[in-house]
């Protein structure tokens, strides 16, 4: 080696000496003549040496590394997952060893893409292990493949329930085989090309011929500086030298004389921290300067701090003396007094004026505004405030979720049945609207807040649900996408009967801590012959009503203490469609009866002919038409535009024209908004309460227009109610989660109280009408964070005034006879002017006519006077001149 100029070394190849070379000479001269063997011997190595190498190989388990996770698209058919024990992955050749390793690819949990497995293997397995096989659940379809072989893939996310996945069928086999056997080739010629550049590159390296480098070790010559001008060379010096920034510092260290030499220990000190506290300072007084500036504009502004207190002085007392104040008034004396009796002479007019027009009376002023709040009234804002019991919420069912519906369990004050639906935007909705999801229907009981008493599981969204009447142990459920559901519940679940004593702690106890049942549904409508969207309405029918199958009628046919066999449904999709609910119950257990409408009828738009969305519905019990006829089958309904419709289930039409089934329309309440709550009145069943989002209408049937109309609310509205004991009270929810309270006999122009329901908007709200309801009161309120809320209602918002009926039947008879005038007025206005506008109408025709007339007279005495000119020109003709 020959050490560089900067360090390196480098191996140079030398020469061979002279007595080398000589010595090679004499051993080729010792060697025998004719004994070639070692020549070629050589020479074979020498063909051997250049012989080119062989390709490297990929083994097995390198291959299926680079071919990674080859787990098959979810979906595919044929393939079925299938549970293999960790314990057994060696024996069907799925890892290499038991350990996880770094130094083995396949190892522990690591397995390999894929593997093959014979069907005769498998099937003496289990017919020697039986159950405790892991084939033994899959037994029949492994006897049903029709192959030998079985491949086995390895699908990590689980896309088919477990993370092995194998072909059910020959397709699917075929079909699996054909991509990893592609995978595989592609892994190969990707090894390939790899190769072949490696193979070019030490080709060419070995083309390239050998250098022989010499390097000599030679000192530096130092030479001089040189550059283009003298500036630039300033400017390099200039450039390598280290200019100080700041003056030097000098530091001066000193120590005893006793100290040299000795050796110091330096530690932390965490512990012993001193602090340096304020302390106050009598002699300190801060200088005074005031600064008077101007500032036009401030964008931002800082504020900034210093720990060091400041003790301002401040004056706690002050003292003075009387004459201090009574230096203006030294001068005055008794001799002023004229001067002052002249003034108060002069200005005793103005004054005395001045006081009469502050005794003036104001004319607007209510006498009796300050007399306090009325307390013969029904509201009184200190004894109306609404006591919430606890709320129901479970994290498992409700977190996240909003209260759709309530309903109060039949014979029971202290259960209660809430529907659970998710809080997702319409897109959302739209994306999800195709998958199938598990939703609860859930049974509180009063006796446990914490976690619901029982729970009833659907495959969709239930909307909207009713206890059948005739027997409360049955549910009827609307779903969301437009099937009806049933349930069979038991007295347990309804928490009418229990099976364990609770009069024990340790018996409550088990109750809290056992596990909550779960009912599923019984029975479910066909979901071709079911609405097309969400059910939003179920309304039973009464127990006498008999549908007459090819008419399209009813009838009063079957006693009063029948049970109801007929309900109501409708959707968004604009049906209306009748159940026969006897006929289901008859077959709840026949798995192939399939439930269907008894009757359906199609509600659209006469102007536009499109779909008329519906939301709620009220079959009309006791309507007649002006013969004195009952009309069983006429309905009121709300639209999504807002509009109260009167309907005819039964229209029958002609042959040139559909069926007119919507036989009237309330467009005065029309907002283009769903209409939020349609509701009878309990007392009076003529009247129909309908909610919207900025206000609420009464409606009467026989009348074409609204009864009363409420004043527009800054909060939208989301329910209504009626009071189950007072005639004139009506509840409201609120989208801020607030009741309004109105009490007609109080005032109609505004809320008379307005208290708190929940915390965040209502969605659902009803009243238990079981019980002592006169005694007491519960309204169970819904909210959109899935909160179930129920309020103790006060004792004079249930106990009604004297004379509280006969006094809203007033209020509503007057508000109908207002109605009536405006309608019998603008109808005298509307024949006024049709009879105005016909009279014009005749002036007009008879002035044409008359100018008609003198135009045919005109044209009458001009022919005339023509045809007499032409008689005297020929009888002067005959007569001759003269």
């Amino acid at each position: 080696p020959v050490r560089m100029a900067e360090g390196e070394t480098v191996d140079i190849p030398q020469e061979p000496t002279e007595e080398e070379l000589a010595a090679g000479e004499a051993a080729d001269a010792e060697a025998p003549p004719g004994e070639d063997g070692g020549e070629e011997a050589a020479a074979e190595a020498v063909a051997e040496e250049e012989q080119p190498p062989e390709p490297p190989q990929l083994t097995e388990t390198e291959i299926l590394a680079r071919m990674g996770n080859c787990a098959p698209e979810p979906g595919e058919s044929g393939l079925k997952g299938i549970f293999i024990n960790a314990k057994n992955y060696l024996s069907i050749d799925l890892h290499d060893e038991v350990e996880e390793s770094d130094d083995v690819p396949f190892s522990g949990m690591k397995l390999k893409p894929y593997t093959h497995l014979k069907k005769s293997e498998v099937l003496e397995q289990v017919k020697k292990m039986g159950f405790a096989s892991d084939y033994h659940p899959q037994q029949k379809d492994f006897e049903k493949y029709p192959l030998e072989d079985i491949l086995l893939i390895f699908e990590p996310s689980r896309a088919y329930g477990e993370k092995i996945v194998w072909c059910t069928t020959e397709d699917a086999y075929n079909r699996e085989m054909e991509r990893l056997n592609a995978r595989r080739q592609a892994v190969l010629d990707e090894f390939d090309r790899e190769n072949r550049g490696e193979a070019a590159e030490e080709e060419a390296m070995q083309d390239e011929p050998d250098e022989n480098i010499v390097v000599r070790d030679v000192p530096k010559e130092c030479r001089e500086w040189k550059s283009e001008t003298a500036e630039a060379t300033h400017e390099e010096v200039q450039n390598f030298t280290v200019q100080n920034s700041r003056p030097l510092l000098q530091i001066m260290i000193t120590r005893t004389r006793g100290q040299f030499g000795k050796s110091t220990k330096l530690s932390d000190s965490g512990e012993n921290i001193n602090n340096c506290r304020p302390q106050k300072d009598h002699n300190f007084a801060p200088p005074k300067r005031e600064l008077e500036i101007g500032i036009q504009a401030v964008k931002e502004t800082r504020t900034c701090s210093c720990q060091t207190t400041w003790f301002r002085p401040i004056n706690k007392s002050t003292q003075y003396t009387p004459s201090d104040f009574l230096q203006r008034g030294a001068d005055l004396g008794y001799d002023k007094v004229d001067e002052l009796s002249a003034f108060l002479s002069n200005v005793s007019v103005g004054v005395e004026e001045a006081l009469q027009t502050n005794e003036t009376v104001d004319i607007f002023q209510e006498e009796f505004a300050h007399l306090g709040e009325e307390e013969a009234g029904a509201i009184t804002k200190t004894h109306s405030k609404l006591k919430e019991h606890p709320n129901f919420h479970d994290v498992t069912y409700t977190k996240g979720k909003r209260i759709e519906w309530v309903e109060w369990v039949p014979n029971s004050s202290d259960m209660v049945v809430s529907s659970c639906c998710e809080n997702m935007p319409f897109t959302e909705r739209l994306e999800n609207s195709g998958k199938a999801t598990v939703s609860t229907v859930l049974v509180w009981s009063f006796a446990d807040s914490l976690s619901p008493h029982a729970v009833l599981e659907s495959p969709w969204e239930v909307t909207v649900f009713k206890f059948y009447p005739s027997d409360p142990t049955y549910l009827i459920g609307g779903l969301g996408n437009g099937q009806i559901a049933v349930w069979k519940l038991s007295p347990t679940d309804l928490g009418l009967t229990t099976g364990k004593s609770q009069s024990s702690r340790p018996g409550l106890e088990e109750e809290k801590h056992s596990t909550i049942p779960t009912v599923v549904h019984r029975q479910i409508s066909m979901i071709d012959e079911s609405h097309r969207k969400a059910v939003v309405a179920i309304e039973f029918m009464p127990a006498t009503l008999e549908i007459e199958r090819r008419g399209r009628g009813a009838s009063e046919k079957n006693p009063h203490d029948a049970p109801i066999k007929y309900f109501l449904t409708v959707a968004g999709d604009g049906q209306v469609m009748i159940w026969d609910f006897q006929a289901m119950l008859d077959a709840i257990n026949d798995n192939d009866f399939l439930w269907r409408p008894v009757v359906r009828v199609q509600l659209q738009r006469q102007d536009s002919g499109t779909e008329m969305g519906l939301c709620h519905i009220l079959h009309c019990h006791d309507r007649f038409d002006e013969k004195g006829t009952k009309l069983l089958t006429n309905f009121y309904a709300s639209t999504e535009e807002g509009e109260l419709i009167l309907g005819d289930w039964a229209a029958r039409g002609e042959e040139d024209r559909k069926a007119d089934v919507v036989k009237k329309m309330y467009s005065s309440c029309k907002t283009f908004r769903p209409m939020l709550s349609l509701e009878r009145s309990p007392f009076f069943p003529d009247i129909l309460l309908g909610v919207t989002d900025w206000a609420f209408y009464l409606f009467k049937d026989g009348l074409s227009e609204h009864l009363f109309m409420s004043s527009y609310t800054s909060t939208y509205y989301t329910r209504g109610v009626w009071s189950p004991t007072r005639p004139s009270v009506i509840f409201l929810g609120l989208v801020s989660g607030g009741i309004d309270i109105w009490d007609f006999s109080d005032q109609s122009h505004k809320a008379s109280l307005s208290d708190t329901g929940a915390s965040v908007a209502i969605t659902s709200m009803m009243f238990c009408y079981h019980g002592e309801i006169r005694e007491g009161q519960k309204l169970a309120v819904g909210d959109a964070q899935g909160h179930l809320h129920i309020q103790n209602i006060p004792k004079n918002l249930i106990k009604p005034g004297g004379r509280e009926k006969e006094n809203m039947r007033k209020f509503l008879d007057r508000e109908e006879k207002r109605v009536r005038y405006f309608q019998e007025r603008q109808q005298e206005l509307k024949d006024l002017k049709d009879q105005l506008e016909k009279q014009a109408q005749m002036a007009t025709d008879g002035q044409e006519k008359e100018k008609d007339k003198t135009e045919c007279l005109d044209k009458e005495d001009a022919i005339a006077e023509a045809a007499y000119q032409k008689l005297e020109a020929e009888v002067k003709e005959q007569l001759g001149p003269g």
